[in-house]
């Protein structure tokens, strides 16, 4: 049985986390609304803007693998709270850059700063959760972050109409920084740290019975690297999640506004649609992949069988819909693209426990690629309409912008449908249920006994 103070630890903990991922999804949602306008102020071409906006993305996926080895090494809570500190001063920066490499630099280094948040919360879940319960809570912690791309919509349009997007860019870096000191101050790595804490015992000396340092480092890459399966796993996610965040984060309000001729307000209530519905399918899919199939393929597999049909009207009958099917669309966009956050799970359970860190991080840096390829390459089409032969004609320019990541998703089930899963999660199930299974908490530094060296 889980104590009452573990329980109710595990929750404060759960809540700060998730109010930071709030605020890490913000900034990488922002563009879709705040991206138009800064065009606008500071004449960017649309291969401008996406090279602008996918900067976060290649900053995320160069930096999640490190951040894996660093929550499991030097800790979790350290690392969010040093991290995301970095990105709140470099939102000061992008909230008043006058210039394309100053915004492209500043999104960069956000996006350095908020990619440990979600790897180091699947490493401090591990520790705090059963593995049974793994996905379902991964799942959760995407449905808030969502919150952070609703509140990037609508939201944000009518921030921006009173204040101007400095001043709503210069408040969110002050909540950047307000969430690293909170997450500092609340945040647990282990129970076993906690119950430390409480009754004032010294840190034990932790006992090292394996390799250290870099021989560790080239084992811990070597392990993760070698193993086929996550290749078909990551180009899965580089364009399950690479589309949605290619089109939902970036080229969905240019497209209602060019194509549509929707006024950013109107676009902006459309747009809200794609991250409601995320929030939804995310902890949808979790609870499916636990409890229902107590598998992670099928859930991965048939949700983007389903996500991939959204690109039917967007593709072949754009131009034709109303408000009320673009609605529909992008509600079922956010529905379906939930069905991602799964391969989160599917990462950890492919490796021994001690690798989870790193495995997440890994599958972490094929989804960031993704995101960033298809925001720059939609750029690129869309800015040069003579690669694809649309001339002047923009419903066909944005017609044959959204084939590439149909293509590519389709491209990415039928690799992945060769996928096979270890089993581990049917192991999970078997350990006794309301704590942690000890065999199942990940760490790249080998320690007798619980993770003390934090």
């Amino acid at each position: 049985m889980i104590s009452a103070t573990i329980r109710r630890r595990r929750t404060l903990i759960f809540v700060v986390i998730a109010l930071t991922y709030v605020i890490s999804y913000f900034h990488r949602a922002a563009p879709v609304v705040v991206g138009p306008v800064i065009a606008g102020e500071l004449g960017l071409s649309p291969s401008q803007l996406g090279l602008m906006s996918s900067m976060y993305f290649w900053a995320y996926a160069l930096a999640v693998f490190p951040s894996g080895l660093l929550s499991d090494g030097w800790g979790a809570r350290k690392t969010i709270a040093a991290f995301v500190l970095l990105a709140a001063v470099a939102g000061f920066a992008f909230a008043f850059a006058e210039s394309t490499a100053t915004l492209a630099v500043s999104r960069f280094v956000i996006g350095l700063g908020v990619s440990v948040v979600y790897v180091a919360a699947l490493r401090i879940f591990a520790d705090w959760y059963s593995p049974n319960e793994l996905a379902t809570y991964s799942g959760l912690l995407l449905a808030f972050g969502n919150i952070g791309a609703l509140l990037s919509t609508a939201p944000l349009a009518a921030a921006i109409a009173m204040v101007g997007w400095r001043d709503v860019f210069t408040i969110v870096a002050v909540l950047t920084a307000v969430a690293a000191v909170v997450s500092y101050a609340v945040v647990v790595d282990t129970p076993a740290e906690l119950e430390r804490r409480r009754t004032l015992s010294p840190d034990p000396a932790p006992i090292r019975t394996g390799p250290s340092g870099l021989a560790m480092l080239r084992d811990t890459i070597v392990a993760v690297l070698s193993e086929r399966r996550i290749y078909l796993l990551g180009v899965l996610v580089f364009s399950f999640y690479g589309t949605f965040m290619g089109v939902g984060s970036l080229w969905a309000g240019p497209y209602l506004h060019a194509v549509y001729g929707l006024s950013k307000q109107e676009a902006s209530h459309i747009l809200m649609l794609f991250p409601l519905g995320m929030t939804i399918g995310c902890p949808l899919a979790g609870y499916l992949s636990d409890k229902v199939f107590g598998s992670r393929r099928p859930v991965l597999l048939y949700g983007g069988i389903l996500h991939l049909l959204v690109y039917i009207p967007l593709v072949f009958f754009t131009g034709d819909m109303n408000e009320w099917l673009l609605g529909a669309v992008f509600l079922w966009y956010g529905l379906s693209g939930g069905a991602f956050v799964v391969c989160f799970a599917a990462a950890k359970e492919l490796y021994d426990s001690r690798y989870a860190g790193a495995a997440v991080g890994a599958v972490t840096m094929f989804l960031q690629c993704g995101g960033a390829f298809y925001q720059y390459v939609i750029g690129v089409v869309v800015g040069q309409p003579a690669l694809v032969g649309a001339g002047s004609d923009v419903v066909a320019l944005y017609s044959r912008a959204f084939a590439a990541p149909m293509v590519g998703l389709a491209l990415g089930l039928v690799l992945f449908s060769r996928f096979r899963e270890s089993g581990s999660l049917a192991t999970a199930r078997a350990a006794p249920s309301g704590r942690p299974d000890a065999a199942a908490v990940p760490s790249l530094v080998p320690v007798s006994g619980s993770r003390s060296d934090r």
